[in-house]
């Protein structure tokens, strides 16, 4: 179990997630690194627009949201020239 420093806003759960549970669904340990920096940067945006409201870092709510099923990947689709 890993311990929590104090003023540590990440809650308990986060630093124990179920890998698998993301692998199951497709999304691989790398992957999930990266949608959530790019969820959490698009949070972040949100905050400083005013348009999202939190007391939670946006790092710890990326986190969340993806193991929520709530990011999900999108495929880029290449035009045609």
């Amino acid at each position: 179990m890993g311990r929590r420093r104090q003023g540590d806003s990440m809650p308990q759960d986060l630093y124990e997630l179920e890998i698998e549970k993301l692998e199951s669904r497709g999304i691989s340990r790398y992957k999930a690194v990266l949608m959530a920096s790019q969820e959490a940067r698009f949070i972040n945006e949100q905050i400083k627009l005013g348009i999202l409201e939190t007391k939670e870092k946006p790092a710890s709510l990326a986190l969340k949201w993806l193991y929520d099923g709530r990011v999900v990947e999108v495929e880029e689709t290449k035009s045609e020239e």
